[in-house]
């Protein structure tokens, strides 16, 4: 048997590499007190509207970003055994992770454990089993949107003369410009986690009653269980106690069965599988929100009926698949796989709930070719492949094709709606696709992979937005087409090998289109998780639909949009709408380095990605330009119209602005979202074998690495990875992590 055991210890901060921040207090009080001048207004007026004397500056000042963050720290203990004799072998592990965040009231801690189990029972016959379960408390503080108790907004919108603590040095909620919130308070006294109960296991039997014909069955279960709590105190929700708690229940279920044979007859090599997969998955959520509990008795048993409201969320989805593979290979030349599928979902029509589904692909190994002898001396490997196949996709919510209800409260009697309209046709988004490739290595030191490929998606599974008057929204149909095309490069090179020196580089690249080729004789049709997204015939699968911000008008300083005939305007409702950009790269990659010495190893991780746009909505409020008197501003709204001729700047600042300048549906605040991020750097040592055998280790190794070290972008925020849709806010900001750690295995 092995004995491995992993400790590891660290520290992190919040990434801020592209020195980004709010203003100062003298910075926001000259900006605020320009604001209310340029609207005509005297900020020493003491019976005005905007009384900003310079005396404001006097008081106690804060940084509340600062205020609000923290060093994070880190642990993670693992402890492994593996192990076995010539019938039976063991892997088993226990591991246990703590991390603090960096914003207070943010942490994290595991503890999970695994064993898995091999035995063969006779020469025909063996089995196994695979068995987890992990435990998992988060403490948080709201991050999911732009919230007064997100700490990352509540932190760069807070104005620094506002008092951190009260008299009596209690955390100070009596601040009306953020709701009377503050996230300090909401972490110390507020009680807001979730608890999980994860547990996994699977177990097999496999048969091989004659040589090469293989029977197995694999059966799985997976169950979550989670409870959730948020409790506001008096203190931090104005004299009001409430609750909040939630019941989580997931499984699923998953058995595969499968029969498979294979044999050599001279240079012939063949398999053929048949094999039969079901699976279920269950969900059930609820919610009971209480309000005005009892402080002493802080539970729902303790508020009235009059003052509960719950929901409650319950779905099951099943998949029953049956399918086949087909392998070949002549000679170790000539190489031929097919396979077919037959797939049915029970989130699909009751006539529509099959697909089938297929693919085929082969390969030629060209250096094994006796014509390529005469390369042997400086090509080590060359292999052409190619591939075609049909898959499907089922992802999408359970009852999408059911007319589904949902309950409403009507004259104060519980009443039911329509929710979803049906549509018993939906059916499989289907994805076609071709690929070609390229593999091959050079004197020994060189290796290269190329796929260029080609996906077509029919049948897409989309929210159509419908007319209103129907009751509805939106309705999940087949709609459309959209094709995805690409290329992906994969270099590798062993510069130097000898006795002592060892130095490995790694890259990739890929580059990737979509375009939407079809949406049923439409040319658009608005995304339906926002409306500054759509889907257009001949663009990217998303696409930014917002108005055409052209810049400040240097005579004055006003805001200037391009109207629909191309002339610019003051007006923002006159301001055309264009297609401004996508959140898709136009590329992404790594690149990856190591170096080693007589155990002494180096290495580096970078990622980068290009050609992608972001909207950073956040700056609606903090580049307001005067419209959020109220709220602390960027930096970056420092530069900011001041006289004739200004021009490349932000528009003139001006309180209670409403000409919306600051709109978020406009082209101002989207920017190129493309970086470069060294996303791990680590410098380890190796013991030497001779050196730690005489105190019985099998390797030692200690470490130190840097995670998310540095990111290059030219973003006006903190991180420039928004997701997906580009546009994703309360997003827990990216931190750079440092750590020290040690394994030992004996």
């Amino acid at each position: 048997s092995t004995v491995t055991a992993r400790a590891k210890w660290g520290m992190s901060q919040l990434a801020n590499d592209n020195d980004f921040g709010v203003m100062s207090a003298e910075e926001l009080l000259q900006y605020e007190r320009d604001a209310a001048t340029n609207a005509g207004y005297d900020p020493d007026d003491p019976s005005g509207s905007y009384y900003l004397p310079y005396s404001t500056l006097e008081g106690e000042l804060t940084n509340w970003m600062d205020h609000f963050t923290r060093t994070g720290k880190m642990q993670d203990y693992e402890v492994s055994a593996t192990g076995g004799n010539g019938k039976t072998s063991y892997y088993t592990s226990v591991n246990f992770h703590k991390n603090e965040g960096v914003f207070y009231g943010v942490d994290y801690q595991k503890f999970s454990a695994r064993v898995n189990a091999d035995h063969q029972i006779n020469d025909w016959f063996k089995s196994g089993a695979r068995i987890g379960a992990t435990y998992s408390k988060m403490d948080d503080v709201p991050m999911q949107s732009l919230y007064y108790s997100n700490p990352i907004f509540a932190g760069m919108t807070i104005a620094p003369w506002v008092k951190p603590y009260t008299e009596d040095g209690k955390h100070n909620v009596d601040i009306p410009t953020n709701a009377n919130t503050n996230p300090r308070a909401t972490a110390e006294y507020d009680e807001q986690y979730q608890k999980s109960w994860h547990g996994s296991g699977s177990i097999y039997l496999q048969a091989e009653p004659i040589k090469g014909l293989v029977i197995k069955t694999t059966d799985a279960a997976e169950y979550t269980f989670a409870h959730g709590r948020r409790y506001w105190d008096t203190y931090t929700n104005e004299g009001e106690a409430t609750l909040q708690t939630t019941r989580l229940m997931q499984s699923l279920l998953t058995t595969s069965n499968t029969i498979s044979y294979e044999r050599n007859i001279g240079k012939n090599y063949g398999r053929i599988l048949l094999g039969q997969e079901a699976s279920k998955e269950y969900f059930d959520y609820l919610y009971l929100s209480s309000r005005k509990i009892d402080p002493n008795i802080p539970y729902p048993s303790s508020s009235t009926q009059a003052d509960d409201a719950g929901d409650f969320d319950n779905e099951t989805s099943t998949m029953l698949s049956f399918f086949g593979i087909l392998d070949y290979n002549f000679d170790s030349r000539y190489y031929l796989t097919g396979s077919f599928r037959r797939d049915g979902s029970s989130k699909f029509g009751e006539d529509s709930r099959w697909g089938t589904f297929w693919s085929v692909g082969g390969s030629w190994n060209i250096s094994s070719e006796s014509f390529m002898e005469n390369a042997s001396n400086w090509l080590d490997f060359l292999k052409l492949r190619v591939s075609y196949g049909i898959n499907g996709n089922d992802n999408i919510d359970s009852y999408m094709a059911f007319g589904t209800y949902t309950t409403v409260a009507y004259n104060n009697i519980t009443a039911m709606r329509k929710s979803t309209p049906a549509n018993p046709d939906l059916s499989w988004e289907t994805n076609k696709s071709f690929n070609a490739g390229v593999d091959f290595s050079f004197l020994k030191k060189f290796s290269v992979n190329v796929d260029l490929y080609k996906r077509i998606t029919e049948d897409m599974l989309l929210k159509k937005p419908v007319s209103m008057t129907s009751g509805f929204s939106s309705n999940t149909v087949n709609i459309g087409a959209m094709e995805n095309k690409g290329l992906e490069i994969q270099l590798s090179a062993n510069v130097i090998r000898n006795k002592y020196w060892n130095w490995n580089i790694a890259g990739n690249i890929s580059f990737n289109r979509t375009e939407i080729t079809d949406l049923a004789g439409q040319s658009e049709m608005a995304y339906s998780g926002d409306s500054r997204l759509r889907h257009v015939v001949g663009k990217s699968m998303y696409t930014f639909y917002l108005k055409d911000y052209y810049g400040v008008n240097p005579s004055n300083g006003e805001a200037l949009f391009v109207a629909e005939d191309g002339s610019l305007t003051n007006d923002y409702n006159a301001a055309r709408y264009v297609y401004a950009g996508s959140p898709e790269p136009k590329y992404t990659g790594g690149l990856s380095t190591d170096v080693s010495w007589k155990g002494i190893t180096l290495s580096a991780q970078f990622e980068f990605k290009g050609g992608n746009d972001v909207l950073i909505i956040e700056n609606r409020y903090l580049q307001s330009d005067g419209n959020q008197m109220t709220m602390n501003q960027t930096k970056g709204a420092l530069n900011y119209w001041k006289k004739p001729g200004d021009t490349g700047c932000n528009p003139k600042p001006m309180a209670g602005n409403s000409t919306n300048s600051y709109s978020y549906n406009t082209t101002r605040y989207m920017e190129d979202g493309s970086y470069t991020r060294l996303k791990d750097v680590t410098l380890s040592y190796s013991f030497p074998r001779e050196l730690i055998s005489k105190i019985k280790l099998n390797s030692a190794r200690v470490y130190v690495s840097g995670l998310n070290v540095y990111t290059w972008h030219n973003v006006n925020f903190w991180d420039p990875e928004r997701g997906v849709t580009g546009m994703g806010t309360g997003i827990y900001p990216m931190t750079k992590t440092f750590v020290a750690g040690i394994d030992l295995s004996f």
